[in-house]
């Protein structure tokens, strides 16, 4: 079957890469076809060679809770965090919808990633009680929809470092459990297929660590153990990963 009827599917892609990414959503609800077509990995790579793909810059920005008056004495000022969008060729700000479920904004310190077409939020502590959270929610900017992914496993974790492949693969490393010790593990979030994989430990605890991906290596930076207590180290560790940015 043709993208469009009795037009080469060629015009139609051609058509399709010069859509703005605000119209991804509606462009995908036309039809099965077109929403697998803009869901390949290949029609991505295509805008982008062709020069038609949009830079986007995401960032968590905290507010003021609107629902909370001002005073000074009685009550501390309530921040919402939410995630915003820049687009720098349309000189354009925005917000994306809300994550459902988390209608009073971002857990505190949770980690963000971009990675494909989808930015990955994972983890955080509650504004109130300081729990901390496994959870794990996707925003795909093709279809303008937030999912729920699969729970971080193991001890719930706070203050970890999180990057990205760019790809498909978020990794998660060091950080510091609920009895505040600082951690070893690493482990790694497979967008696609929404599975989390264990890596080998670092060689030391890492509370606070930074974590910087670059051609197929992972480097977690700094972070101190739970002997030094916020006293951070200089030194770095660095893991490497299977091309696509699987494990190894």
């Amino acid at each position: 079957m043709d993208l469009i009827s009795d037009l080469p599917d060629d015009i139609t892609r051609e058509c399709l890469i010069r859509v703005t990414h605000e119209q991804f959503a509606a462009v995908a609800a036309v039809c099965k076809r077109w929403n697998a077509e803009i869901e390949l990995p290949e029609f991505l790579v295509f805008r982008k060679i062709t020069g038609h793909s949009q830079g986007v810059i995401v960032m968590v920005q905290a507010q003021f809770d609107p629902t909370h008056k001002f005073c000074l004495f009685k009550r501390p000022v309530v921040l919402v965090c939410r995630i915003t969008r820049w687009e720098p060729d349309a000189g354009r700000w925005s917000e994306l919808p809300p994550i459902p479920g988390l209608a009073g904004g971002l857990l505190m310190f949770c980690q963000v990633a971009g990675v494909g077409a989808n930015l990955v939020v994972i983890g955080g502590s509650d504004q109130l009680t300081w729990q901390a959270s496994d959870l794990v929610y996707v925003y795909n900017f093709l279809s303008a929809t937030w999912r729920h992914g699969k729970d971080m496993p193991g001890c719930h974790r706070s203050f970890f470092a999180c990057a990205s492949d760019s790809d498909r693969m978020v990794y998660v490393v060091g950080g510091h459990d609920d009895e505040k010790n600082a951690l070893r593990s690493a482990m790694a979030y497979d967008v696609v297929k929404n599975e989390w994989f264990t890596l080998p430990e670092m060689e030391r605890e890492r509370d606070e660590c930074k974590a910087v991906f670059h051609s197929g290596e992972l480097h977690n930076i700094g972070g101190y153990s739970t002997e030094m207590q916020g006293r951070f180290e200089r030194s770095a560790e660095t893991f490497m990963c299977r091309h696509g940015g699987g494990p190894r």
